[in-house]
């Protein structure tokens, strides 16, 4: 049986663990809510495209030939791709959201201090699990934010097109500003950090007990909602 002192850090652990779990909730469902308006955005946009189109058409067939360019369908592409990925996003992998009904069930007879320890080592697993579905959220997130951003830069090439008759330079300052807000967004990184587990903390894996003593500090858990930034 544990002593009082294993007791009460037991239940400080699970405390802690119950409000770093809230705490990727909350982020989850922020990332969720990104995803949706970005979402409903290309949806709109690309209505209002295809409508412009339509109007121009139907007024001037020259004006539609010349906003038909390879800009413009780069531009509804760019659309199509940011909704599916912010689509992703919302759709990907479930959470961890706390003990299911088969452990309350064994609850019943199990000992206190071994529910509490089996509790906590739970609580482990749920907190790496939603790492790795925060990690992958938040690099789609990040994806359908570039790609709106991306088709809205080709649609004002398309139109400086139309109107100029000049398409690559204006092709490339395009392509300027989207590596730029690549770099600023950490793309890069978010992608090593899901490809290396999420935060890339050596000895923190599923089933792997980490050797380095408690008197070395506590590492916090992060969450992310796109560059690699503590919330």
């Amino acid at each position: 049986m544990a002593d009082g002192t294993d007791d009460d850090a037991l239940h400080l652990a699970r405390e802690e663990a119950r409000l770093t779990l809230d705490g990727q909730l909350a982020t989850l469902d922020d990332i969720d809510a990104k995803a949706l308006s970005v979402f409903r955005l290309n949806v709109a946009l690309a209505g209002v495209l295809l409508s412009a189109l339509s109007l121009a058409a139907a007024s001037d067939v020259a004006d539609a030939v010349a906003l038909t360019n390879p800009a413009v369908g780069v531009g509804v592409a760019l659309f199509a791709l940011s909704a599916a990925a912010a689509g992703l996003t919302y759709g990907v992998a479930g959470r961890q959201v706390g003990v299911g009904p088969g452990a309350l069930d064994e609850s019943a007879t199990t000992s206190p201090e071994a529910f509490r320890a089996s509790l906590v080592a739970g609580y482990a697993d749920w907190i790496r699990y939603n790492r790795r579905t925060n990690a992958q959220k938040a690099l789609l997130v990040t994806l359908a934010v570039l790609g709106t951003v991306a088709g809205a830069l080709a649609l004002g090439v398309g139109a400086l097109a139309a109107v100029t008759g000049t398409l690559l330079a204006p092709a490339v300052g395009a392509v300027a500003v989207l590596v730029a807000l690549v770099a600023l967004t950490g793309l890069p990184g978010q992608v090593r950090r899901l490809r290396d587990g999420a935060d890339g903390a050596d000895g923190d894996e599923e089933g792997v007990v980490a050797t380095r003593s408690l008197d070395a500090g506590l590492r916090g858990q992060r969450t992310f909602t796109g560059r690699d930034r503590e919330r």
